[in-house]
């Protein structure tokens, strides 16, 4: 896999039980994922680093991505975001964030995606630290376009892509 990831969730992408939750961190599901910290937030969605943990102990992390409480009701906004996280859960690329799951939170009335969690930075950040070399522009441009051909033969369209919105697995790739 090429450590480029391109986030089809439209964020650069909680919650345990209510009782073990840090402070200020909204919880998602009972048991199955904990909040680590906040990662981001756009108009529609924040993004949670998370931590995903099995029956058996295992751990993970984990990108969660939730709807914003005022968008909560918003039908048509629902409607997309089901789309998005039934499309992504079915998109495997090398060059496209992985959605794990997808569910809702009946007691507290929150949707929410888990998805692959990327460590490194944006392009956006990498940029604003310096220009990219020419090579290296042309193979994260090269990424970028077989992401967004792999998305497009599935009927997928992004409509966000920018350069917050791309996510490299490591700060010194390309």
């Amino acid at each position: 896999l090429t450590p480029l990831r391109w986030q089809c969730l439209t964020l650069a992408g909680e919650g345990l039980a209510t009782n073990a939750r840090p402070r200020g961190h909204p919880p998602m599901t009972q048991d199955k994922y904990r909040v680590i910290r906040r990662l981001d937030a756009g108009g529609m969605a924040e993004v949670y680093v998370g931590e995903a943990e099995s029956l058996q102990g295992f751990k993970k992390k984990v990108a969660i991505k939730r709807v914003l409480p005022e968008l909560a009701q918003n039908r048509q906004f629902i409607a997309m975001f089901l789309d998005e996280a039934r499309i992504g859960l079915h998109l495997t690329h090398g060059n496209i964030v992985q959605v794990f799951d997808f569910d809702f939170n009946e007691e507290l009335g929150i949707y929410y995606m888990v998805m692959e969690y990327i460590g490194g930075p944006t392009l956006k950040s990498l940029m604003e630290d310096s220009a990219l070399p020419l090579e290296k522009a042309m193979r994260v441009g090269i990424a970028i376009a077989n992401a967004l051909d792999y998305a497009h033969r599935h009927e997928m369209v992004h409509r966000d892509v920018k350069p917050a919105n791309i996510l490299l697995a490591r700060p010194d790739w390309p």
